[in-house]
């Protein structure tokens, strides 16, 4: 709508129920592309947990998480079990990554998922074991103890055009490690994904910090 429709007393018809409100960083659409630069993954493949995929992937799903304070998690979810994860700060792109699953855990009971939840050293520890190397939490430089998982609802959105469809409450810890001699980090994110009563997870995803330099978006 024009400035002179405002000035007239013209509003603006309110967005459907579950519609996307908000504009997307970098140029992502929902049934969009993104091809991501996997130079770095093919170049030293024995030093990461997991390659980045390769090719131009789809973003079936977009996931918007509100941190509040104007920040926000806007996740991608691409074609072949990864996304790109652009947080912002009023607007602002502040960080890129790509995260890749490479395990996803079912709890037998809501109880069992609980106990992971509020118990596991993966969601909390200083410093914990996984896919055989050691990962040092990213979320807090408190050491020794186990800390709480950090816990955050996201919205997700499919469709064309996007609506939202669901909701999940997210239980995570983020952890890092240093790659030998290459100056360069590799992270792990554990969460605990809850979507209600009688469907929850949790995964195991592995990322790598990204530019604008390594994202060809469609």
């Amino acid at each position: 709508m024009g400035w002179l429709d405002r000035l007239r007393g013209k509003t603006e018809a309110p967005a459907p129920a579950g519609a996307l409100t908000h504009s997307l960083p970098l140029g992502f659409r929902v049934n969009g592309r993104v091809a991501l630069d996997t130079m770095f993954s093919r170049a030293h493949p024995e030093a990461l947990t997991a390659p980045l995929p390769e090719g131009h992937q789809g973003i079936p799903c977009y996931g918007h998480i509100d941190l509040g304070g104007g920040h926000a998690l806007h996740r991608f979810y691409l074609d072949d079990d990864a996304y790109v994860q652009v947080s912002t700060n009023n607007d602002a792109v502040e960080g890129i990554k790509a995260f890749v699953f490479v395990e996803t855990v079912n709890p037998p009971s809501q109880a069992e998922f609980q106990r992971f939840v509020t118990g596991h050293a993966h969601l909390g520890a200083a410093t914990i074991e996984y896919a055989g190397r050691e990962w040092h939490r990213d979320f807090s430089d408190e050491a020794g103890s186990r800390i709480p998982a950090v816990v955050f609802d996201e919205a997700l959105y499919r469709g064309e055009p996007p609506r939202r469809d669901d909701d999940l409450t997210h239980y995570a810890m983020l952890y890092r490690r240093a790659l030998p001699g290459l100056d360069r980090d590799e992270f792990l994110l554990v969460t605990g994904e809850d979507y209600g009563p009688n469907e929850f997870c949790v995964t195991y995803a592995v990322g790598q910090d990204l530019n604008t330099a390594d994202l060809d978006i469609t």
